[in-house]
């Protein structure tokens, strides 16, 4: 099995959190490509993180995009409470029709739900919707089956991931509460600026797994 990464923006300028260079992202991913089958996962559809995805092909790392199929709609920057006054541009999202032109490049796309909403908080019929909405928006859009779902926040709980599977996803992404032996609660290795490539690598070990 491939080693999960997960990312989010990839900008010089924007100094969050969930920014990365992409200079420091790429090799992060070379150095962890050294010793392992590596899988790039971005999750939030930033338009930003298409500024790497010719040197990732060229590494031979596959790469799927998590979109929230609200923002998607129109590329609009992505809104929620926990990115509010952040830069518009920065926050601003792939729009279909730029998904399809990645998906023609070989990209997947997965789902990350409508709205980035907080599913292990939603009642049944909202979390039911988050899910199937966003699968048969990205299906109708990109007539390609969507299959994997990547929780916002990491979030999910056994209600979550039992709805993820009738909604008819084969895979579902968790961060760092994963289960092994679940395929809806998948290990990714979320990697932010503060993480060296050697302190990446040092992040697939027992030893220091998920290490902040």
């Amino acid at each position: 099995m491939p080693l999960v990464l997960c990312y989010h923006a990839v900008s010089k300028a924007w100094d969050h959190r969930l920014s990365m260079t992409p200079e420091l992202l790429l090799r992060q991913v070379r150095t962890l490509s050294q010793v392992r089958r590596v899988r790039v996962t971005f999750d939030d559809a930033y338009a930003s993180a298409a500024t790497v995805f010719a040197d990732l092909r060229l590494m031979g790392a596959p790469v799927t995009v998590f979109v929230c199929t609200a923002f998607a709609r129109a590329g609009s920057p992505i809104q929620i409470a926990e990115l509010a006054g952040d830069d518009p541009e920065e926050l601003s999202t792939m729009d279909w029709d730029e998904l399809r032109g990645h998906c023609e490049n070989g990209i997947e796309v997965g789902s990350h739900g409508v709205s980035h909403a907080h599913l292990t908080e939603l009642a049944d019929d909202e979390l039911r919707r988050e899910l199937v909405d966003s699968k048969a928006e990205i299906e109708a859009e990109l007539g390609r089956p969507c299959k994997e779902l990547a929780y916002p926040y990491g979030e999910h709980d056994r209600r979550v991931r039992a709805a993820v599977e009738a909604a008819g996803y084969e895979r579902g992404f968790a961060l760092w509460d994963c289960v092994r032996g679940d395929p809806y609660a998948e290990r990714r290795l979320d990697l932010y600026s503060r993480h060296s490539p050697v302190r990446a690598l040092l992040m697939t070990t027992p030893l220091h797994r998920f290490a902040a």
